[in-house]
């Protein structure tokens, strides 16, 4: 298996939030990462989930809890680097939520650039 990442598309209503379309800053940045080192894209199983909850696919990893995004989930497989915070859920499945985590999570496993302080 390999690592899920999860990602809202690059443009979604959210008639809370009020007219038009929006972004995910933090989606936005995680995109970015992907764009700056595209082997990423290769070595992680990357899916866009839509901004509605329920978000089903993260759901059925980490439970109803969890529904945020970006998120990667870890490949059961995969030992935790060390020093990356890393979260499990209600079904025992580790995971990194957020930009800056994710960055740091994806440069200690993928060996890309670390995120400057």
């Amino acid at each position: 298996m390999k690592d899920i990442l999860f990602l809202l598309p690059p443009e979604f209503p959210d008639p809370l939030a009020g007219p038009g379309f929006f972004y995910c800053p933090d989606c936005a940045a995680v995109r970015g990462l992907l764009a700056y080192f595209p082997k990423l894209s290769e070595e992680l199983d990357v899916r866009v989930v839509e901004f509605e909850k329920p978000r089903s696919q993260i759901m059925e990893l980490l439970g109803q809890q969890h529904q945020g995004c970006p998120v990667i989930v870890l490949d059961d497989d995969r030992p935790t680097p060390k020093g990356i915070q890393v979260q499990v859920s209600s079904h025992g499945k580790r995971f990194v939520p957020g930009a800056i985590a994710i960055g740091k999570y994806l440069a200690a496993v993928y060996s890309i650039s670390r995120p400057h302080p």
